[in-house]
């Protein structure tokens, strides 16, 4: 049975109480690197012999929001790893609920989240 481990990327101070909890932290203060760790990330996910594989990768919303229409679409394309955006320390603007909204009314036909 494989085991896959979560992420979290986003700034320090948003993410590092998660390594308490048994998450992957990754420090990212601009949106270039956060792309590029999610790259990184998600083809290591899916590399067949590779020691480290992420079932989820939770991004602050500060973060996700920004990340580009083209890269997103890479980067979900596939189940795994799920590519979540989380509120981060500064507040909640409403970018999850909104992608998660938009996620569920493409599955089940209807927005059930109102």
């Amino acid at each position: 049975m494989k085991k896959y481990n979560i992420a979290i990327i986003g700034s320090k101070e948003a993410i590092i109480g998660f390594k308490a909890i048994g998450f992957d932290i990754f420090d990212c203060s601009n949106i270039k690197e956060a792309v590029e760790k999610l790259y990184i990330l998600r083809k290591q996910t899916l590399t067949e012999h590779s020691e480290k594989k992420y079932g989820i990768i939770f991004i602050t919303e500060d973060l996700a929001k920004n990340i580009p229409v083209d890269d997103y679409k890479k980067l979900t394309e596939s189940a795994l790893p799920a590519i979540i955006a989380i509120p981060s320390h500064k507040g909640a603007t409403g970018f999850g609920l909104t992608r998660l909204k938009r996620i569920v009314e493409r599955a089940v036909g209807s927005d059930i989240l109102k």
